[in-house]
């Protein structure tokens, strides 16, 4: 059968799944498993486990004989995920292979699971499914279940046939074909646009906004809430009886959708929807919806633009071509629980990763399992700050594994969570948001579940966490947009009624802005009336259950006047520039601010940022220095927001850990800081889309004792990741006591900084050894025409003989091994700062063909033919020592050829044997390969600020000359097959450190 009939004949069945009957055809006849059909005894289950299900589980089919499909009926009418972990549990001691079923009572509800298993996470099951039923999109999981055909997959050992269902059900695949999909109907939509939107920015914004809102009714249609005829696919439904009914001049944007977002989902008061002038046309057109709030479909000047009209083609693109190609569920997956289908997360993807260009500003999409462990070590050191009496290892218990049963008063607990003040500074599309949310109301259903207290509906539960406990700010607004869209979807897949009530409004609590620049926002004593805080908190808190337009109007103004006030009294004037911490959030920073910080704040390289460069001084005199990226000032701001004993959770690069510009920032951390934790991930891939050097970092506020530092070298993203708990567990270690001191941080085992103590109090720095005289090569701002080859060199020499005397030998970094520079015939022409270049024509004419760019170059002398100033050139003529500023091994040369180098090798003015010896050994390396920064691949940067630190042993004269000596054979052997001489050399230097 060719393929799109065999796929053909598997939709027919999951159209119509209802009853054993169509799944036995699915599995016995078109998969091609074994018939079974042998029901499994429950004796000896847990009554709990046992009563979920209506009957015995059936053992429907197999493929050889230890691979298995399960089929379990439910006892309940609803299809509840949290009713079939436990079965799986019970059935997975006996069936380790195996794809189970479950439907609901009815048997019109069924999810397909598949259980990805990992021995090393902590026998931990990863949940996947696909979810079929009437009404669900079934292209996804018809694409997905037809990868297990049997006569697919070669041979029948139980791990093959499961290697080939965790593939099936793998939803990285589904992601990527919707990203796909994705932009290329946002494109069109975007290109069809430009005839009546010329600017750029405006079309993609306006674009965007319909996507958000589009895609906000493909996911609340799954709820049942809006309706058109009585069918639950409402865009579908609604955009064929458009197309049965519409004539020529008919546009869908201007005649349904318009009117659904703004008098339908965005009208408090249902005023006409059921009949408009009782002639019920509204209801005709939209069909039934409700009013949601929150101001997705608030009416802005572009949408009152008449002559912005959404072509047909368009809309039927993202109709037909991408909504009804996937399954939408409204339900974001967890780490451990994830359907196989569009949940709202990607709606973070798609902006973070497809839409917005935001890889420009240094945001990167966080993987939810880091987002997972980030929120639970905050919240962990939250606890443990706020409740004294419990005991480290209950809150552990009770935020890693959901168990409070080791929790001395759970109440105090309920407290503490409840109360917890919690802001992601660059919240992006709300990643952090998305995650402390579910952290949060899983401890709460937990403390419920076990210890019978908060007895709330999870619906009534997130409500209260996204009022109170939760804030973002982010500068895009469309982020911002995004993130208040997830929230509102993650609290509507909780309500279970046919009336939904309208969304909250999230405007003064995710809120745009730029985070860096107001004024610190710390308040002084006595700075705030506690009336006026007062006020402004519950201003605050009615406007976000405000509905009425005129009423939200009405509180809007209250607070931006409240607001006003407050300004005056912090800063003395009504505006500052920047988000206004101290304003904006008044009624927590009044309470001497946040509880946790957890962000993932944006890789921008300090290059980029110059603009900002004076303001980001006087905010942050702390950690400012002018070479600083980004995020560096994020954690300085994240410590102005947090109060005493407050959390800080920070995924960014690690290479403030060892950089120049990264020492005020160590200082200041070490100063005002406990550090608990910290992972790093080096060159790994954990942004799929950039090489980030990330790493997360885990620390309170407050110098409160000593208190270990766990550090966790990731040298894979293999298991235990993406656990990082178990990574941390399984590879971690504890610093020595002093590991993180002042500016200078070791982040090491205990032996090895032992080692480099030891090296360091018997040795000179070397920058003071040589008198500073280490050296960049030279920048010529345009290699093309000032580096050439041997060929050229000839033809300017034969020229004009004099050209030779400013041709000079040019290593770059590969040039440079161990021992030896491998000289590769390459040149530069030396036009220094005054040069006479009429005495050198053809040097002359050579660089005057490329006049125009070298004019241009920023790196040049007074002249546009020379080189930029440089004080040691005359150095470069010198024996010395020359060292590739990127490197994987010890590769410091001995140049006696007068070579120049590019600015991709140093040079140290010394012509020390014993020196080079010392610089080649392995001790040295180990020492830099401690302290340097690491690039992809394993490679250090040997910039001067590291270079300069390597401890030089003092040795006696014989010493000296007998390991020169041996250096001299090395040279003298051009670096090849210098093994012994170079072990003798490294036992002699390990002596010298008394290591």
């Amino acid at each position: 059968m060719r393929q799109p009939e065999f796929q053909q004949s598997i939709l027919d069945i999951l159209s119509s799944l209802q009853g054993l009957n169509p799944l036995k055809e699915l599995f016995w006849s078109e998969l091609n498993y074994d018939r079974e059909n042998q029901p499994l005894s429950r004796r000896g289950w847990s009554d709990p486990v046992s009563h979920l299900l209506a009957e015995d589980p059936l053992l429907l089919a197999s493929a050889g004989s230890e691979f298995h499909i399960i089929y379990g009926r439910l006892q309940s009418e609803r299809l509840l995920a949290s009713d079939q972990r436990p079965v799986v549990n019970q059935l997975f001691k006996n069936h380790p292979y195996a794809l189970f079923i479950f439907s609901n009572y009815n048997q019109d509800q069924w999810h397909f699971l598949n259980v990805k298993y990992d021995k090393k996470q902590d026998k931990r099951q990863v949940f996947r499914r696909i979810t079929v039923s009437s009404g669900e999109q079934l292209r996804t999981a018809t694409e997905r279940l037809s990868l297990l055909d049997l006569a697919g997959i070669s041979g029948v050992e139980p791990l093959t046939i499961q290697q080939r269902h965790d593939q099936a059900f793998d939803v990285e695949k589904v992601t990527q074909k919707f990203f796909e999909t994705y932009r290329r109907v946002f494109e069109q939509v975007e290109g069809l646009l430009e005839p009546m939107m010329a600017d750029g920015e405006q079309r993609r914004m306006f674009t965007q906004k319909l996507f958000n809102r589009l895609m906000f009714i493909a996911f609340i249609q799954k709820k049942g809430w809006l309706t058109f005829q009585g069918k639950r696919n409402y865009l579908e439904a609604l955009w064929q009886d458009y197309q049965d009914k519409c004539t020529s001049d008919s546009n869908f944007y201007r005649d349904r959708l318009s009117l659904l977002f703004f008098s339908g989902l965005n009208n408090p008061q249902q005023q006409d929807i059921t009949g408009i002038n009782q002639g019920g046309y509204l209801q005709e057109v939209m069909g039934t919806v409700p009013y949601l709030n929150g101001g997705l479909f608030e009416q802005d000047a572009d949408d009152q633009n008449p002559e912005i009209i959404v072509l047909d083609e368009g809309i039927e693109a993202i109709i037909l071509d991408l909504f009804a190609s996937f399954n939408f569920t409204v339900t974001e997956s967890t780490p451990l629980d994830v359907e196989v289908a569009v949940d709202p997360e990607m709606l973070g993807k798609v902006f973070e990763e497809l839409v917005t260009g935001r890889h420009e500003t240094g945001s990167y999409y966080t993987p939810k399992p880091i987002v997972s462990f980030m929120c639970r070590e905050a919240l962990k050191g939250y606890l443990r700050c706020q409740l004294l009496a419990e005991s480290v290892e209950a809150i552990e218990a009770f935020v890693d594994q959901h168990n409070p049963m080791g929790l001395i008063n759970p109440e105090a607990v309920l407290g503490a969570l409840r109360r917890v003040k919690v802001c992601d500074p660059a919240c992006g599309s709300g990643a952090y948001l998305l995650g402390m949310l579910h952290e949060l109301l899983e401890l709460r259903q937990c403390l419920f579940a076990t210890r019978k207290i908060d007895a709330k509906t999870d619906y009534v539960r997130k409500l209260e966490i996204i009022e109170t406990n939760i804030y973002g700010v982010d500068s895009d607004v469309f982020a911002v947009n995004i993130a208040r869209l997830r929230l509102w979807l993650s609290l509507a897949v909780e309500y279970e009624g046919d009336d939904p009530p309208p969304l909250p409004n999230l405007k003064f609590k995710i809120e745009v802005g730029d985070s860096l620049i107001a004024p610190n926002p710390q308040p002084g004593s006595g700075m705030f009336r506690d009336e006026l805080i007062s006020r402004y908190r519950e201003t605050k808190g009615a406007y976000l259950k405000a509905h009425l337009g005129g009423e939200k109007q009405s509180l809007e103004e209250e607070i931006q006047r409240l607001k006003g006030e407050i300004a005056l009294l912090t800063h003395g004037s009504i505006q500052v520039s920047g988000f206004d911490w101290a304003v904006e959030f008044a009624e927590v920073m009044a309470e001497g601010g946040f509880d946790i910080q957890v962000a993932n704040p944006p890789y921008v390289r300090q290059e980029l940022i110059k603009g900002l460069k004076p303001t980001l001084k006087q905010v942050y005199p702390e950690v400012y220095t002018g070479t600083s990226d980004l995020y560096c000032f994020f954690y300085a701001r994240a410590l102005q927001l947090l109060q005493a004993g407050g959390m800080l959770a920070f995924i960014s690069s690690n290479k403030w850990f060892r950089a120049k510009y990264g020492e005020k920032l160590r200082g200041y951390i070490t100063e005002t800081c406990q550090v608990n934790s910290i992972t790093d991930f080096g060159d790994l891939p954990v942004f799929h889309s950039a090489t980030a050097y990330p790493m997360i970092f885990i620390a309170a506020k407050g110098n409160q004792g000593k208190c270990s530092v766990r550090f966790t070298q990731a040298d894979s993203l293999s298991p235990p990741y993406p656990d990082v708990l178990a990574l941390s567990r399984e590879r971690g270690q504890v610093l020595p006591s002093g590991a993180l001191s002042g500016s200078n941080w070791m982040l090491t085992d205990a032996a090895t900084v032992r080692r480099i103590k030891q090296m360091e109090s018997v040795g000179v720095p070397l920058g003071e050894y040589v008198d500073g005289k280490i050296y960049r090569g030279v920048l010529t701002g345009f290699n093309q025409a000032f580096v050439i080859d041997g060929t050229k060199r000839e033809e300017l020499i034969r020229q004009d003989a004099k050209s030779e005397e400013i041709i000079k030998p040019l290593a770059v970094g590969k040039d440079i091994r161990k021992w030896c520079i491998n000289f590769q015939d390459r040149w530069l022409i030396v036009t220094r700062i005054g040069v006479n270049i009429k005495r050198y024509p053809a040097i002359f004419s050579h660089l005057k063909q490329w006049q125009a760019k070298l004019e241009k170059r920023y790196d040049k002398g007074r002249y546009w033919w020379e080189l930029r100033a440089c004080d040691y050139y005359d150095i470069f003529e010198q024996n010395k020592i020359v060292y590739p500023v990127i490197a994987k091994e010890s590769r410091f040369s001995y140049d006696t050829q007068g070579s120049f180098t590019n600015d991709k090798a140093f040079i140290i003015n010394s012509a020390d044997l014993y020196l080079l010896a010392i610089l080649n050994s392995i001790p040295v390396w180990e020492y830099l390969n401690n302290i340097c920064s690491k690039l992809r691949g394993g490679d250090l940067e040997l910039r001067s600020i590291y270079m300069s630190k390597i401890p030089i042993p003092k040795a006696s004269d014989t010493e000296k000359e007998a390991i020169s000596a041996l250096v001299q054979k090395c040279l003298d052997a051009k670096g090849m097959n210098c093994e012994e001489w170079e072990k003798e050399i490294d036992e002699r230097v390990a002596a010298l450190y008394g290591l």
